[in-house]
């Protein structure tokens, strides 16, 4: 009985990983990339967009710019804790829309520094 029991649980084990793998490649969920759609984009639609963030607003707020338009994201303070960050500094944000009736930001997840002077000539 005990055999049985336990040839029973290994076999159960076995089966049920798959069920727990997940597809981790390239998808077909589209993103925004400019803080103009951003400002219209459905809820929860993800988003990565690079430029600025111009403006303070408060309780965690800032307006974002980008050659397209502005913004409103919400960025925790924990992710600013360690960058140093002005109305020059470029940056990317990575997060999804958040869409309430009568509001409309960004939910920022992860934000890099965009380097300045990345760029090598080519002879």
């Amino acid at each position: 009985m005990l055999k049985k029991l336990s040839i029973a649980l290994v076999l159960g084990s076995c089966l049920s990983l798959p069920a727990m793998a997940a597809y981790t490649g390239p998808g077909t969920t589209a993103k925004v990339t400019d803080a103009k759609t951003a400002a219209s984009a459905d809820d929860k639609v993800n988003v990565e967009i690079t430029g600025y963030l111009i403006q303070d607003l408060g309780d965690d707020n800032y307006l974002f710019e980008d050659e397209t338009g502005q913004v409103q994201v919400d960025i925790d303070d924990k992710l600013l804790r360690e960058l140093d960050i002005d109305a020059t500094t470029p940056v990317t944000l990575v997060g999804e829309v958040d869409s309430d009736i009568g509001s409309q930001e960004v939910d920022v997840e992860t934000i890099t520094l965009v380097p300045v002077n990345n760029t090598k000539s080519v002879k």
